[in-house]
């Protein structure tokens, strides 16, 4: 096949980085605008949902607020949708849509050119693939890196930094540490699945803001001591059958014989592919400098969506229900229409 032809299909008006939500509307509103565009995702669709939440999570949004692309959510008894049909919608809405995604691509360095941004990957296959396009939209979310804790023995097998199915922890001793959402529903399921649960917090109790369908029974659990709550504890020293808590208040402390250990203390922004392209990271925010109107960042053709926006979030403002406005920004300032004033009410499309 002759060059110039292969350069053409592998050239795009635009490539998203990150086959989430936001990253999907946005490729729904500029493929509608008529402009050829592709998403890739170094995971497969939803890539933050699919690892990241447990088996059967239900998210605290109402499925209104969580649709995208004017296409509804269906869900069993109109309930907020599950993890697992949340993904069933990703992926139509990719069908119905007929977006180009081309999952476990990861990008490995953004190179600008004369006239376009190559962007260079990895395919699962561990083959090396470079698309080139016009504009390049980073959507990879606010939560790509785990936190740690940099003590000694973290990196042992038996400690995780994602719960995955609770039904491996039956009759095993497991140790969470952490006292907000993830945290005290990881303990709530774990001990539902038979396990015998330890959870450590810096905290005095359990955090104010965890969801008020879980707080008051894992606060019920702790008083009855079916799970046992280790509250202004720092976890310290993980090996291979203990961990060691030191108690904040007097400096001491505390063995536990554990089996498993589920280190639940939140995620932070990966700025590194913004860092790449030579996006302005802003100095004690940790988000990328862009124009609210456009999305577009300090780089031109360089935009940002959804909540990689925001960087690192202590308390989560930025979030899918309040970036759907992001794909018609870009959009708008792509084909240089006029930008949406204001988000206002999310419509369906009319059948």
């Amino acid at each position: 096949m002759p060059d110039s032809i292969l350069s053409f299909m592998s050239r795009f008006n635009t490539i998203i980085i990150g086959a989430g939500p936001i990253g999907i509307e946005t490729a729904s509103a500029l493929q509608k605008a008529g402009l050829k565009t592709c998403i890739v995702e170094a995971g497969p669709i939803g890539a933050t949902i699919a690892s990241q939440f447990p088996p059967d999570t239900r998210f605290f949004s109402s499925p209104d607020r969580l649709a995208i692309a004017g296409i509804a959510i269906p869900t069993r008894g109109q309930e907020k949708p599950t993890r697992e049909e949340y993904l069933a919608y990703l992926r139509s809405v990719v069908a119905t849509h007929e977006l180009d995604v081309r999952t476990f691509h990861e990008v490995q360095r953004i190179e600008r050119a004369e006239d376009c941004h190559r962007v260079e990957m990895h395919m699962r296959s561990g083959q090396l693939t470079t698309l080139e396009a016009t504009n390049i939209v980073i959507a990879t979310g606010g939560t790509g890196k785990v936190r740690t804790l940099d003590i000694p023995g973290e990196q042992l097998p038996h400690a995780s930094h994602d719960l995955g199915d609770p039904h491996q922890y039956h009759g095993r001793r497991v140790l969470v540490v952490g006292g907000r959402n993830s945290a005290c529903e990881a303990a709530l399921r774990c001990w539902r699945a038979g396990a015998e649960v330890h959870l450590s917090y810096r905290g005095s109790d359990l955090h104010e803001r965890v969801k008020y369908w879980i707080r008051p029974e894992l606060a019920a659990l702790i008083e009855e001591g079916h799970v046992h709550a280790h509250f202004n504890t720092n976890l310290v020293e993980i090996t291979p059958g203990t961990a060691m808590l030191q108690c904040i208040d007097t400096n001491t402390s505390i063995e536990l014989v554990v089996d498993d250990i589920l280190l639940l203390i939140g995620y932070e922004h990966d700025s590194a592919l913004l860092r790449n392209v030579g996006v302005t990271i802003l100095p004690g925010q940790g988000r990328p400098e862009y124009n609210e109107e456009t999305m577009q960042t300090n780089v031109p053709g360089v935009y940002v969506a959804g909540t990689a926006t925001a960087g690192t979030q202590e308390r989560f403002q930025v979030f899918i229900e309040n970036c759907h406005v992001h794909a018609h920004r870009i959009a708008a300032a792509i084909t240089g229409s006029s930008p949406p004033t204001d988000p206002g009410e999310r419509q369906l499309e009319e059948n």
